[in-house]
């Protein structure tokens, strides 16, 4: 088993997740090897959870029919995003403003292939990607207080992450309905740099956690206990 492989094993069984991890890579050159064909999608979000059991080797323009999706992850500029029709209609609606969108990250270069592929496969990968319950989330965050909680769109936890911060998105009205995320689910990017430092942490918090837990299982049932 690779490095890779048992650190996304590992990240799975202690935050008890029930979709395999993603492993997002980012290259400058267009890559050429064997991937699962790339059905047209409405969104990159839409690439996510397809990518938990296949290898997906996407290009600027498998991202094209999302313009915020396309800024966000360093393919088209802020103005050329902004200017766009389905843009325009997001602003109309008044779900973001134009301060939003100002404010919102985007990767540093425009990768010219971005690859989704189950995380224990990956070689390299720059982010990994989980879907997380209210559960999961407040085991996460016991390991890594400093995680940030993020505000629409949901694709900006990606360079996040890139940019090296765990960020936590709830979903957004528009990709919860494109990728049909559960309504009891989160998206979360981690930094992959960071994954075995994660790990390591995760270790410890989980054992805190069962302790504690343990302790008030127990408070629970003497109570219960009495009141029989």
């Amino acid at each position: 088993m690779s490095r890779i492989a048992a650190l996304s094993q590992d990240l799975a069984e202690l935050l008890g997740l029930e979709h395999p991890p993603v492993g997002v890579s980012l290259s400058k050159t267009l890559v050429t090897m064997p991937a699962a064909a790339v059905a047209a999608q409405p969104a990159g979000c839409c690439f996510w959870a397809p990518a938990e059991t296949l290898k997906l080797q996407t290009t600027p323009h498998d991202h094209a029919h999302c313009s915020v999706g396309s800024f966000t992850h360093g393919l088209i500029s802020l103005h050329a995003a902004a200017s766009a029709q389905d843009t325009a209609a997001l602003v109309a609606s008044g779900w973001v403003t134009a301060a939003d969108l100002e404010s919102t990250p985007s990767l540093p270069f425009a990768p010219a292939t971005i690859t989704y592929e189950p995380l224990a496969q990956a070689e390299a990968p720059d982010v990994v990607l989980i879907r997380l319950t209210p559960l999961s989330l407040m085991t996460l965050q016991a390991a890594c207080p400093r995680l940030s909680l993020v505000a629409k769109p949901q694709c900006q936890i990606v360079p996040r992450a890139f940019g090296g911060r765990v960020s936590v998105s709830p979903g957004c009205a528009v990709s919860r309905v494109r990728a049909d995320l559960p309504a009891g689910e989160l998206t979360c990017a981690l930094p992959a740099s960071m994954l075995a430092s994660i790990v390591d942490r995760l270790r410890r918090t989980t054992g805190a956690d069962r302790a504690v837990a343990a302790y008030a299982a127990a408070d629970r049932a003497s109570f219960t206990a009495e009141q029989a």
